[in-house]
Formats: C-alpha cells, structure tokens, sequence
C-alpha cells in the first residue's frame, strides 16, 4: 500500500499566489482600460453623475424650483432629452419632457416651452435641468425624479433618490379693514383676510347683526367679508383666530349725512384761496378800468350856426321904388 502525502502549507501557498496574480492581472486590465476610455473619449458608467437635494420646501401659491445638475465625460452632445417623473423613478406618471438640440439659432435650447404649470428652470446645455413648478397647491406634494437621455437609450441617467416636495401652508392673518362704498351710495365695512385655508371672521359690533346679511369672497388663499355699514357713529370691529392667536381690527363708521356736512380741510384751504385770487383780480380789473376811463379824449363840442338872411339884389331895390 503506497501512502501519498500533502503538504498543505504549500497548497495553500499556491492558492494564494494565484489569486494575487489575477488580480493584479485584473487591475492591470481595469486600468488600460480606463486609459483607453479617456484617450478615446469614451464613456464609462462610473462617470456619469447626478446632484439633486433630497427635500424642497415651497408656500401654498408660489413657485417652486426643483434643482438637478448632472455631469457627463461627453465633451459635446447634439440632443438632450429632458424627462421628469412623479412616485417612481422608472414607471412614475412623466409630468415633463422635453428635446434639447444643438442648433445656434436657439443657443442650443429649445426646452424652453412650459406644459401646463411645469417648465424648465435651467438650462440643459449647461448641465441643469432644473423643473419649476408654477403657482404650488397641495396637490403638487410629492416625490420627484429627474432623468436625462442623450442619442443612445444607453446614455441615459436618474436620480433614484428623487426630491421631495413639501408644499407648506400660508399662515391666516388678518390684513386690513376699510369702508366701501358702492355705485348705488351703499356702504359696506370690509375686512381682508388670508391664510391656507383662509381664516373665518367674526364681526362685533354693539347691536348684534344678522350672520344672513355678512357676504364672504373667496380667491385662492384670500377671502373677503363685508357686512351692511347701516349703525352709524360706533366701532367695527372683526377677529379671527389664526395660527399665532387672535387677531382684531377696528374702524369707526360715521353717518353719511354727517360726513358730507363736515367741510375738509383740504376743499376750505382751496375755498379760501380761490376766494382771494377772485377778490384780487377783481380790484386789479377795477383799476385797470378806472385809469382806462380817466385818459379816454373829450366828446366834441356843438357848433351852432346862425341862418343869414338874404342878400338883396339891384332888381329887389327897383321893386322897391
């Protein structure tokens, strides 16, 4: 019986030359070829790159801007294809796209068109591909995802993070309180609020009012709430509870009637001054007319003619005799 005998410190020894070697051989490999690549220009996967922030904060009404910036070994590019999703970023809803050609008429952008409240904030051939979302509404929270396409499907990169976007509320304050008149003479106390949603007012007055005749309008995230100005001489006042605590405003309501007896200082100031510009003017033209008279030439005098009587002659004296 032959007996085989191993020696394992030099198997194992073995093993591990070989491995080193492929892997030197590997990185060897790895290496001409990256010099390759750049000698080339070519592309590897490693060298694309994509920067967005992870959450964007927006107020209710206002615009919102979306940041991506992506980077790419290319040195020049013909077409661009722009692409935004919303919840997923292969499969997600495509609320934005758009083709960016290398053409100088344009300076290489043609994105510039909007679809719908969605349009591009930066400018592809610069590397940035920002989306600007108009006019935010709560709707409009969610995940987005940019991606960029050049002529192959291949070229293609995305964020697989995505952006966050959360849309905040406008605070509910109280803006102002004013009397409005209208065409018919009609007065209304007023007051203006906003907020998301816009607050409720309460009115108080010293006689209670009729929640019938108080009339809301509503636009976004403004309202509006009038009630008849019909008590004369007392305070007006409404109030809301926002967010920081409860807010008044008060103005003081005077009969018409009164109003118009009151002469402004403004119109007795003018009164006044027309007033003495009329008296002045009238003594100048006094004046005026008095020197005017007093050098006038005189009137002629009457001459008065005496009738002579007839002359007499040689043939009336031989009548005579």
């Amino acid at each position: 019986m032959k007996l085989f005998s191993v020696n394992i410190n030099d198997y194992l020894f073995t093993i591990v030359i070989n491995i080193v070697s492929r892997e030197i051989w590997w990185c060897s490999v790895l290496y001409i070829k990256a010099l390759l690549f750049s000698a080339l220009g070519l592309i590897s996967a490693d060298e694309w790159s994509m920067t967005v922030p992870q959450a964007v904060k927006q107020t209710f009404g206002e615009d919102a801007v979306l940041p991506c910036s992506f980077t790419t070994p290319y040195t020049s590019y013909q077409n661009i294809t722009v692409v935004w999703r919303l919840k997923d970023a292969y499969n997600g809803q495509i609320i934005f796209k758009c083709l960016s050609t290398e053409n100088p008429s344009d300076n290489g952008q043609n994105c510039t068109e909007s679809i719908g409240r969605y349009s591009l904030a930066g400018n592809p051939r610069s590397k940035n591909i920002s989306l600007r979302i108009k006019d935010v509404s709560f709707s409009e929270d969610g995940q987005y995802f940019c991606c960029f396409e050049l002529i192959k499907k291949e070229d293609t990169y995305r964020t697989k993070t995505g952006t966050r976007l959360s849309v905040q509320s406008i605070p509910q304050t109280l803006e102002s309180i004013y009397i409005r008149t209208l065409p018919s003479g009609e007065q209304f106390i007023t007051c203006d609020v906003k907020g998301t949603p816009p607050p409720t007012v309460t009115w108080i007055v010293p006689e209670i009012t009729s929640s019938s005749l108080v009339s809301v309008q509503r636009d976004g995230v403004r309202a509006s709430s009038s009630i008849p100005a019909n008590q004369s001489n007392i305070n007006y006042t409404c109030q809301i509870h926002g967010e920081t605590g409860l807010q008044d405003l008060s103005i003081y309501y005077q009969k018409r009637s009164e109003q118009e007896q009151q002469i402004p200082f403004t119109l007795f100031v003018v009164f006044v001054v027309l007033s003495g510009v009329f008296f002045i003017s009238s003594i100048i033209l006094a004046v005026i007319y008095k020197i005017g008279s007093s050098k006038s030439p005189a009137p002629p005098q009457e001459v008065n003619f005496r009738k002579s009587s007839p002359v007499q002659t040689n043939d009336d004296i031989y009548e005579n005799f």
